[in-house]
């Protein structure tokens, strides 16, 4: 089986926002891989793990969609993976794409199953949900997603937008040709909508509905709080 080297790109999109968490969970990876931080405030110091391989990025002022791309500009891997801060990887993740991207090569990408660092009745129906979204081609960035460096070069990457540039990629990547979706599971982070599952379910039902409609990602990101 050929080498990947992959490019784990990992945003902060928000300086209280930490990828302690992401860190601690590239520990057991096995593969080639680089770590790249993209951040729009100068919040990294120095002394976390795999600091010998990591390359951190700071650019000010940009959209989510510039960031992502800000972080792609510095990635020499063959795939380039996307952590959601508070997300942690699957022991087996990096193993698990490399193994279904060669045995279907025609695969252009990915992501994986969902599953929340706390559970409740909510969480595991926020999962089913997002397990049905994700068959309908509809899926986010704490899910993991994952690309070949050639098709995302060919889409362009991530628009500049400040908000669902992660949906919209995933949406395009789908289009674009066939996509995994691995039975492993990513575990997010249940802290933004801590204390606040309501006013949280109502603003997203509210910000998709609008966008379906045509609203711009720019537009919408104003009233978007979590």
């Amino acid at each position: 089986m050929a080498t990947i080297l992959f490019s784990i790109i990992l945003p902060i999109f928000d300086p209280s926002q930490t990828i302690t968490a992401a860190l601690e969970s590239l520990s057991p990876q096995h593969g080639d891989f680089e770590v790249i931080v993209a951040q729009r405030y100068p919040v990294i110091a120095t002394g976390f793990p795999f600091e010998q391989k990591t390359t951190v990025v700071t650019q000010a002022g940009v959209t989510r969609g510039s960031l992502l791309n800000c972080g792609v500009t510095k990635a020499t891997g063959d795939v380039f993976l996307f952590l959601w801060p508070g997300s942690r990887l699957p022991d087996d993740a990096l193993p698990a794409i490399k193994t279904n991207l060669s045995l279907l090569p025609q695969s252009v990408g990915g992501n994986f199953h969902v599953t929340y660092d706390e559970p409740s009745f909510f969480t595991r129906r926020l999962e089913r949900l997002l397990k049905t979204w994700r068959y309908q081609g509809r899926y986010f960035g704490h899910s993991g997603i994952f690309v070949r460096r050639e098709a995302f070069e060919a889409l362009g990457g991530f628009r500049d937008v400040d908000l669902l540039e992660d949906y919209d990629f995933a949406q395009r990547l789908d289009n674009y040709g066939a996509t995994l979706f691995l039975p492993q599971q990513i575990i997010a982070s249940t802290s933004r909508f801590q204390n606040r599952k309501i006013q949280a379910t109502v603003s997203w039902a509210i910000i998709y509905s609008l966008y379906r409609l045509g609203v711009s990602p720019n537009r919408l990101a104003k009233f978007y709080s979590g």
